[in-house]
């Protein structure tokens, strides 16, 4: 299950919902309002397709019912939260004019469903929360809904006893093994996760999404043949699912396979379903040059190819960061000009540049050993992105802490890594760097051996293909 467009237990909720009316009773299940054939047909593709996790594909029929009726505020909506190509601003301007539309032509039902994903789309929990319960007891024949209800309103701490009684229940329903599957495997049920992810397959072959989960699952065991296999069904299955060439080029990656790997990748590009996608995979191709090492020309000039896709597609955002991150490649390389002039332009790409630039600069410099602008970077980054979980739980730490590593005090860097997330790839690197760094060489090399056994590997996060390199590099040299 390798999502790329917005999505949450929320949006579960909500599109859970969307049973098409001749499904069950009318009583129990959604009727939507459209009287245009073509937007009712393309409404109903799009809520299968969203069923079995083929987001891609549901965002495209969702637009096709839109465009066929511009005034089903349901379907747009839907289309907008699903939408790939559209800004959050964009976004949130359709779901509006959505929920208005529903609000004037459509149901009781389109309109608290519209409602209800406009709350969580404006990151509103409790009321959204409020509106699918809602939902819930007017539709209570719906089996996706049930479902959903059961991922959205169990434990958070511990789903499992929820999803099990549901499981019991309805042994039959192959969605529900998905969430299991990867609730278990989170858990640490390796054997379970497989088994799930597999009666997922059993249950539902048909459908892309489940082989490419099962695939993924047999990919972090370590069951690397098998896993190509997995994908390669779920790359042949109809909906088009080409993501699963992501899984692909992950599998041979791994292995040091990194020319079959872009192999893959260039099949995707072959095969996405919007410009977004593409730009997504041209970052993962820039993924494999990082993680194969010594191959900063192929890199630069696939970062350069980024920015310019980047800015072809209005956004600067994106073209900015692959810009920055040249300058750690040159800056590793011991090109200091070249990684000035980087980080130069990748500040006149948009202004005021997003707060990742500062952090590739904050990275760069400290290579370069520039203490005073890595920290003026940092402290950029910082007020920059205050109030992101992701940046405060990862990127900030990693920035300073390795560069208190570089000046000399790693057991700073120690403090600071391990108040972070300890999960994250780039934030265990770092931890076995300054463990080495205190001449701790058992603590280091437990650190380094998480990392390569860790094998969901996501070739689009460049400083963790970048710390999976620099974890090769410290393995094989403690071993000679």
């Amino acid at each position: 299950m390798r999502m790329r467009l917005p999505s949450s237990l929320a949006v579960a909720a909500v599109l859970a919902c969307l049973t098409p009316p001749a499904a069950k009773s009318q009583d129990t299940v959604l009727k939507v309002s459209t009287t245009v054939p073509q937007a009712a047909a393309e409404f109903k593709a799009g809520v299968s397709d969203f069923e079995n996790v083929s987001f891609e594909s549901s965002a495209a029929h969702f637009a096709a019912a839109t465009k066929a009726d511009p005034n089903f505020g349901l379907g747009r909506v839907m289309y907008a939260s699903t939408a790939p190509d559209l800004r959050r601003d964009q976004a949130l301007a359709e779901i509006n004019r959505g929920v208005a539309d529903a609000a004037a032509r459509g149901n009781t039902n389109e309109l608290l469903l519209a409602a209800a994903y406009r709350e969580s789309f404006q990151n509103h929990p409790r009321v959204a929360a409020a509106l699918f319960a809602a939902a819930a007891q007017l539709m209570p024949g719906d089996l996706l809904l049930a479902s959903s209800a059961v991922a959205s309103g169990s434990d958070p701490n511990n789903p499992l006893p929820a999803l099990r009684d549901f499981i019991a229940k309805h042994p039959d329903y192959a969605p529900i093994y998905n969430t299991y599957a990867y609730t278990l495997w989170g858990r640490g049920d390796k054997a379970g996760a497989l088994a799930a992810a597999k009666k997922q397959v059993e249950l539902n072959p048909n459908a892309p999404n489940p082989h490419d989960t099962y695939a993924e699952i047999l990919q972090w065991n370590g069951n690397f043949p098998e896993a190509i296999a997995e994908y390669r069904r779920a790359s042949s299955t109809s909906p088009r699912f080409p993501t699963a060439y992501s899984g692909m080029a992950e599998v041979e990656a791994l292995q040091g396979h990194y020319d079959q790997a872009r192999a893959y990748l260039n099949q995707e590009i072959a095969n996405v379903w919007n410009p977004a996608a593409k730009l997504f995979v041209m970052r993962e191709i820039a993924g494999t040059y990082a993680l194969q090492g010594n191959q900063n020309e192929a890199l630069t000039k696939q970062l350069d190819a980024i920015a310019a896709e980047a800015r072809a597609q209005k956004d600067l955002e994106t073209a900015a960061i692959a810009t920055a991150q040249k300058a750690v490649v040159y800056a590793n390389a011991g090109d200091a000009a070249a990684a000035h002039k980087a980080i130069a332009d990748a500040k006149a790409v948009m202004s005021p540049e997003p707060w990742q630039v500062n952090y590739f600069a904050t990275m760069a410099h400290a290579l370069m050993k520039h203490w005073a602008p890595a920290n003026q970077e940092l402290a950029t980054m910082k007020q920059k992105s205050a109030g992101n979980a992701f940046a405060s739980g990862t990127r900030i730490p990693t920035a300073e802490a390795n560069l208190a590593t570089q000046q000399g005090r790693p057991a700073d860097a120690l403090k600071i890594l391990m108040a972070a997330d300890t999960t994250d790839v780039s934030i265990m690197n770092r931890i076995a760097e300054a463990h080495a760094a205190l001449g701790h060489p058992a603590e280091a090399n437990a650190w380094y051996a998480r990392i390569n056994s860790n094998y969901a590997l996501n070739l689009g996060d460049f400083p963790g293909a970048n710390a999976r390199r620099r974890t090769r590099l410290a393995t094989a040299a403690r071993r000679s």
